[in-house]
């Protein structure tokens, strides 16, 4: 079941990677040409109105996709990585090293970096946590053009490494990325988020009850200032993965079918409205803001040096090992492949960002440092496999 699993899971993630990539060129694309541009724009700020009666939540398209769909995005994330955690191939927590020192080096170094160049500007330094992010989707999706080369051992290394990073990245945006705004709708979190634990503590196995509480979680959630897609991590979190001594199926169901949503539509259109980056009035003096070179170094160079570092030094010190079909070289191209932020970097910098010159910076580095990431990380996979062959 496990195998079954992760194989669900890589080829789900590599096709969306490719879904990926183009929304991307699509958005770039339409919102540099004349004619299309205002219709970007307008499709993208369409109004959208959520809701019945007195529980309305109106805002445009981009807000509502950022806000209440990417909720989905971050319970399926909850949901592989709480199976993973409890019967699959991360039972044995010792496996979880290698993974866990790579994640926690590719978030430390990054962050240091973009510090370095922002510590003097408090408009930008709360936009440390931008280039913290790997895009799991758009890295399979790369991968996925080099077939056998990339080992069952390798892929399983980096479904864990990004579980851990995205685990990370989730907690940073909880602690430091939520505003407090009223009392009352914290409290009524709270105790919502009881009561789903004490559905868990009942052993109520049917993801439909949650599912229901997890609609007014939302709600309480935006209302307290608390992000809301935080409740999609909640949610996942206390659903049964097990009834008795078997899979929960109800549990089962509903990652697959929100895998292909997800996958297939969310994050595609989330790409697709979030990096229509018109370089109109782009100049080469951006890139040398601090806020361009903090984002475009911590994804480009940083994220590399961290994950390769740390893990390096986890199997010299003999906390693990490196498992015997892969090389260190091959280890340092999926390190410079974990540079591809995109869509993490993308959402914690419009939760950072909301004026529009910072913004717009933010979303040009986050392309270009996950850019070049893509691009040096796959020219070294090609040499690597020349060589090999």
């Amino acid at each position: 079941m496990a195998k079954i699993k992760l194989s669900h899971l890589y080829h789900s993630e590599l096709t969306s990677g490719i879904l990926l990539m183009l929304s991307v060129a699509a958005a770039v694309l339409v919102a540099n040409i004349g004619p299309w541009q205002q219709i970007y724009k307008n499709f993208v700020f369409y109004p959208v109105t959520l809701g019945y009666g007195a529980f309305i939540y109106n805002g445009p398209l981009i807000q509502i996709v950022n806000d209440a769909l990417m909720t989905l995005f971050f319970l399926l994330i909850g949901l592989e990585l709480k199976f993973h955690l409890v019967r699959g191939e991360f039972q044995d927590k010792q496996t979880l090293i290698l993974p866990g020192a790579a994640a926690v080096g590719g978030i430390v170094v990054p962050v240091l970096i973009y510090l370095w160049f922002n510590i003097n500007s408090p408009t930008t330094l709360k936009g440390w946590a931008i280039p913290i992010a790997t895009d799991t989707a758009f890295m399979l999706g790369i991968l996925s053009l080099f077939g056998n080369f990339i080992s069952t051992k390798l892929r399983a290394f980096i479904i864990g490494f990004s579980l851990i990073d995205d685990a990370i990245a989730l907690f940073i945006l909880g602690v430091f990325y939520s505003k407090s705004a009223s009392l009352i709708a914290i409290l009524i979190s709270i105790m919502l988020t009881g009561l789903l634990c004490m559905l868990n503590r009942l052993q109520v196995t049917r993801s439909c009850y949650y599912l229901f509480i997890g609609i007014f979680l939302w709600i309480a959630m935006v209302e307290s200032g608390i992000h809301g897609t935080l409740c999609g991590i909640v949610l996942a979190l206390t659903i049964p993965v097990v009834k008795g001594e078997h899979i929960n199926l109800s549990f089962n169901n509903l990652e697959n079918v929100l895998r292909p949503i997800v996958y297939f539509a969310i994050l595609p259109l989330f790409a697709f409205i979030n990096s229509g980056v018109s370089f109109t009035t782009f100049s080469g003096n951006l890139l040398m803001s601090p806020l361009a070179l903090g984002i475009i170094l911590g994804l480009f160079v940083g994220k590399q040096i961290g994950i390769f570092l740390f893990a390096y030094a986890a199997v010299k010190l003999s906390y693990c090992s490196l498992p015997d079909d892969i090389s260190w070289p091959r280890f340092y191209a999926i390190g410079i492949l974990g540079g591809i932020g995109f869509t993490l970097s993308l959402f914690i910098g419009d939760l950072t960002f909301e004026v529009s010159e910072p913004n717009y910076i933010m979303r040009i580095s986050v392309i270009i440092g996950s850019l070049l990431s893509a691009i040096f990380g796959t020219g070294f996979l090609i040499f690597l496999k020349k060589r090999a062959s």
